[in-house]
């Protein structure tokens, strides 16, 4: 499945909008925001039809999926975007990451916590709010807003660190121990980002990121930046293949980036990272850029290439090495 979708979905009562353009986005907030009542509304509308009192407006079908024959309903679900409640036992199920993975449908799913089978963005996770205080209408958006200046993921700034951490431990992380003077640490996958920041002790610390999958991982680091003392700043493009395909070494249609929802079917790639690895690789194969996550081409390091990266990221400074 591909696509941008807008859906809205409201009563006499209150009124839902919502666009989602991911395999996975994620809903998140207290309680009393109208996460559930969406839910309910939906399940009502598809169970009733008109006589619900409910409408529900969007170019594909919006489906709840509940415990009850969950495997074999959604097995047999194609093209739909289906809503998940956080009370559904088997969402945290290995089962249910399974399936996700290879299906043909994208999953708006209502859950407080961090939901670590799944690799979702950090960009599509949000809350409820209204609209206004004068207003019944209600529209989602982005609950970390107010985190955003710490990802600098649209704007090119300058970044003073003492130390960089890269959640990669393959190409991502070579490019940028290359480029960072081998000051750069891998902390060897997402799920140890929270605990290499942990043992940082005095520094300023710079941390890099794919965006498109660390999702699950935001909340536990954000929180413990929140009350820590650590000066840290986290960097989050879509991904090092993303900052590869930004960066001019061939030519890339602008939509393949700009509106990467047109492309990356989730039947085919879990996240967009997987979307973008998959096309860079297919892009450059037997050029001399050919590109493989294990290990860079050689291109890639020289001064050149290597530059090319650094000017679609934002100037990062370190400090001068101490003589000997």
């Amino acid at each position: 499945m591909v696509g941008k979708y807008e859906i809205e979905v409201y009563n006499n009562k209150v009124h839902y909008f919502l666009t989602i353009k991911r395999n996975i986005t994620i809903l998140r907030g207290d309680s009393a925001t109208g996460k559930t009542e969406l839910i309910r509304l939906i399940q009502e509308n598809e169970t009733n039809g008109a006589s619900s009192g409910i409408t529900l407006i969007c170019d594909v079908k919006c489906t709840v999926l509940t415990a009850v024959d969950w495997e074999l309903r959604l097995s047999s679900m194609n093209s739909q975007i289906v809503f998940i409640d956080e009370n559904a036992g088997f969402l945290r199920s290995h089962r249910f990451a399974e399936l996700v993975k290879g299906s043909d449908n994208y999953f708006v799913i209502v859950s407080r916590d961090d939901l670590s089978q799944l690799p979702y963005s950090i960009d599509e996770i949000y809350g409820l709010r209204n609209v206004s205080d004068t207003q019944k209408y209600k529209t989602y958006k982005r609950i970390y807003n107010e985190m955003y200046k710490l990802y600098h993921l649209d704007t090119k700034g300058t970044i003073e660190a003492e130390a960089v951490i890269t959640e990669d431990s393959n190409s991502g992380y070579e490019y940028f121990n290359m480029l960072y003077g081998g000051r750069c640490v891998s902390a060897h996958g997402k799920s140890n980002v929270y605990d290499s920041i942990r043992s940082v002790q005095d520094k300023t610390v710079l941390v890099i990121v794919d965006g498109a999958a660390f999702g699950s991982e935001i909340g536990k680091v954000l929180r413990y930046l929140e009350t820590s003392n650590i000066n840290c700043t986290l960097y989050a493009p879509e991904s090092f293949e993303y900052l590869i395909l930004s960066a001019g070494f061939m030519d890339v249609p602008k939509e393949i980036l700009q509106k990467t929802y047109l492309y990356a079917d989730s039947k085919a790639f879990m996240s967009w990272e997987e979307y973008y690895s998959s096309y860079l690789a297919e892009i450059t194969r037997n050029t001399v850029y050919q590109y493989s996550k294990q290990r860079l081409a050689e291109i890639y390091h020289t001064q050149g290439a290597a530059s090319k990266i650094a000017a679609v990221m934002p100037e990062i400074i370190l400090p001068e090495k101490e003589s000997k």
